[in-house]
């Protein structure tokens, strides 16, 4: 039986891998959080967890095998307006936590990162190894947070897994913060009938629908011994206005699209290679992406309606 800890239980895709790894019949799960409640309630033991109470860390995580750390508070966006948010938000408090955890029998943490930001504006297919040009302070901290967990893999022997995440979007995804295009852009033509667009529609970039990013993330599981860096993504790669015509045929609502000026803190141009992710899942199939928007229209429609009613 594995003990498994997922930091940042009550996100998005914290939710979705929660629900994933009910699933393993070897695993006992214990989730934390920042929040005082949890979205599971009492279905599962849940800790708000506190950063710089080193001791309270300790006790914590002391018979733990494997860490899902996933806990963010901030997107790229608003950190190109204060970088310093990044180290106080997202640095400060994983490196405490490493350090606190560091010397306790932990095997390994699994971190997921951000594909879009740490590599930059690239051009063709990009693998794990190709240059990391991350031009946000998001990107930045990222990046400098999957390097830490190398300097601790060398240091105390942790194994670590860095899933690097295209855009996930799906059921459940909270987009008030301004993260998740494919969600925003269905909420926005289902309560306004128009979309913005920043830039000229061209930005071209991966997608993947949460049920299968979270599936990949179960690769740590059964690879506890050694490291690895991962791409996560499907493998498809659209321009924003080729999602735009997808949506079109895929909702069925007619929709104004409103062009803005492009922003500083948006990637361009990423296509990932996702082969080595995938070498590990050689049968499995890929949600369409027609599907996966099907799906989450139908979500976002269903608790727009509950909030009407």
């Amino acid at each position: 039986m594995k003990s498994v800890a997922l930091i940042g239980s009550n996100g998005f895709i914290g939710r979705h891998l929660v629900r994933r790894l009910k699933r393993e019949k070897d695993v006992s799960l214990f989730l934390f959080g920042r929040s005082d409640l949890s979205f599971f309630k009492e279905e599962l033991p849940y800790t708000r967890i506190n950063f710089y109470d080193q001791e309270s860390l300790k006790k914590n995580f002391e018979k733990i095998d494997l860490v899902y750390y996933l806990a963010s508070e901030t997107i790229p966006s608003t950190s190109w307006e204060d970088p310093l948010i990044e180290m106080e938000k997202n640095l400060k408090p994983f490196l405490f936590f490493l350090e606190a955890v560091s010397k306790l029998n932990i095997k390994k943490i699994a971190f997921v990162s951000s594909a879009g930001t740490i590599y930059g504006t690239t051009e063709g297919k990009v693998n794990e190894s190709f240059d990391k040009r991350p031009f946000s302070p998001y990107g930045i901290v990222k990046l400098t947070m999957e390097n830490f967990l190398r300097y601790y893999q060398t240091k105390y022997q942790i194994q670590f897994d860095i899933y690097r995440l295209s855009n996930v979007y799906g059921e459940g995804q909270d987009t008030s913060k301004g993260l998740g295009i494919i969600n925003t852009f269905i909420e926005k033509i289902k309560t306004e009938k128009k979309v913005t667009v920043f830039g000229d529609g061209g930005s071209t970039r991966n997608y993947i629908y949460v049920q299968d990013a979270v599936e990949f993330l179960t690769l740590s599981l059964s690879s506890m011994d050694k490291s690895g860096t991962y791409n996560v993504s499907s493998g498809d790669t659209f321009s924003i206005n080729q999602l735009l015509s997808i949506l079109k045929s895929t909702v069925s609502e007619d929709f104004e699209i409103v062009y803005e000026s492009g922003r500083k803190s948006d990637n361009s141009f990423i296509d990932l290679d996702n082969s080595d992710l995938v070498s590990n899942f050689q049968l499995y199939k890929f949600t369409d992406i027609r599907e996966g928007i099907r799906n989450t229209y139908i979500y976002i429609e269903s608790q727009i309606k509950s909030k009407i009613g």
